[in-house]
């Protein structure tokens, strides 16, 4: 059984002009008239060879200064700021700066298809990750950390046109901090397409203003926002990933600039789920650099856990027994803007496209493998039966806009 989506808009000017999509509020541009398309002018990968990427980056931001940049940061770019995380098997790049101008054109004609086989999707048992689960409940009674986030992905076989499986979903979910981009890398090519709900950072310029919104807490949207903006469990881990994210912003801001704004509010996402976010604020100390600020604060706390460091060697020891890495997924995809100012996601709600590249287009696959990774924060009085249905729960975005099998929540 194959399914095939309907046609979508192309990229523009030529079919073998590469593009990228960013949803509206994750545009760094201050004109919103503009369109969210951008044409990609280069595509720079720094590997996970590189001694020292962040350094990379900046020195190619600090090299072409004027120009807008999408730059998408793989989760395991966390060994390189914090080497007594262990490094994985991945090799999808740990950043991928890709320059490029904003267009409000799309004059392209064709007409481009994608296609996948649901009957050939696997997911990871459910007695696997609810015994990963249980281990990481015997790591907080220890005293190891206080929550983890733990993930389990999801494949399908993928072909065609990852661009157009990109509107298709955009439309369909209409991400507030989605994005998509694609390039090639070893002789495969990768298509990153981000419907996250997940403001990690944004940085104003002018007022060297802060932002970061960690969400955390997640219910059906058929339930009562009011239950899970009451729930003490979710409550509880919300908490410790504030005081997680007011520690990494006070290493970078002035004193006694970093507040907690808004500490809890619940947004629904997608038509399918209520989330549990806070709001909190800084000031960037003078002087301070993208890769600064990067050091401090990657990977997002909401995705790792507390403490962050411990956190993620569990996420290395408990997730390493899958053969899929989070590779883009927990990682982040950053709009920055010539005058300094950036927007970033965490990239939840993440398809990673990898496989086998065809000359018809810069975003076409003749073959490839489509990964979903979903999650959830274990916490100690986290149920692991409960923490599988959530992450069905947030998942179910694949069966509502491409129909795949998953199993609904019990």
């Amino acid at each position: 059984m194959t399914q095939t989506a309907h046609p979508s808009p192309p990229h523009p000017n030529s079919e073998h002009t590469a593009q990228a999509l960013l949803a509206p509020n994750l545009s760094p541009l201050s004109d919103q008239s503009l369109s969210t398309n951008y044409i990609i002018d280069h595509t720079h990968l720094i590997q996970s060879t590189d001694p020292d990427p962040i350094s990379t980056l900046q020195t190619l931001i600090d090299t072409h200064p004027d120009h807008h940049w999408i730059i998408t940061l793989a989760y395991d770019l966390a060994h390189t700021i914090e080497p007594t995380v262990p490094s994985t098997s991945s090799t999808f790049p740990h950043i991928i700066a890709q320059r490029c101008s904003p267009t409000s054109t799309n004059n392209n004609t064709n007409q481009e298809h994608w296609s996948i086989t649901p009957n050939q999707l696997k997911l990871a048992p459910k007695s696997h990750y609810t015994r990963i689960v249980q281990t990481a409940l015997d790591y907080i009674a220890a005293g190891d950390i206080y929550q983890v986030n733990l993930a389990h992905p999801i494949t399908v076989p993928f072909q065609g046109d990852a661009y157009a499986l990109a509107t298709h979903l955009f439309k369909s979910t209409n991400p507030q901090m989605g994005s998509f981009t694609c390039f090639d890398s070893n002789q495969s090519r990768h298509a990153v397409i981000s419907l996250s709900p997940e403001t990690f950072l944004t940085y104003d310029a002018p007022t060297r203003t802060l932002t970061t919104i960690p969400m955390k807490g997640t219910s059906p949207a058929s339930t009562n926002p009011n239950d899970l903006y009451h729930n003490p469990k979710d409550r509880a881990e919300l908490n410790m990933i504030i005081d997680l994210m007011r520690n990494d912003l006070s290493r970078i801001s002035i004193p006694s600039s970093v507040r907690v704004t808004n500490p809890r509010a619940v947004h629904t996402h997608h038509n399918s789920v209520h989330q549990a976010t806070a709001t909190i604020q800084s000031t960037l100390r003078d002087h301070l650099t993208l890769a600064d600020i990067l050091r401090a604060t990657f990977p997002p706390g909401s995705i790792t856990g507390a403490p962050k460091v411990r956190a993620m060697q569990i996420i290395h020891e408990l997730e390493h027994q899958s053969t899929t890495p989070r590779a883009p997924y927990c990682g982040s995809t950053i709009a920055l803007a010539p005058d300094g100012s950036f927007n970033s996601a965490v990239n939840i709600r993440t398809l990673h496209i990898q496989g086998t590249p065809t000359n018809t287009s810069p975003h076409a696959f003749e073959s490839a493998t489509l990964t979903y990774h979903t999650g959830a924060g274990i916490v100690a009085d986290s149920n692991p039966e409960a923490e599988w249905n959530e992450t069905l729960t947030k998942a179910q975005i694949l069966k509502t806009t491409l129909d795949l099998p998953l199993p609904t929540p019990s």
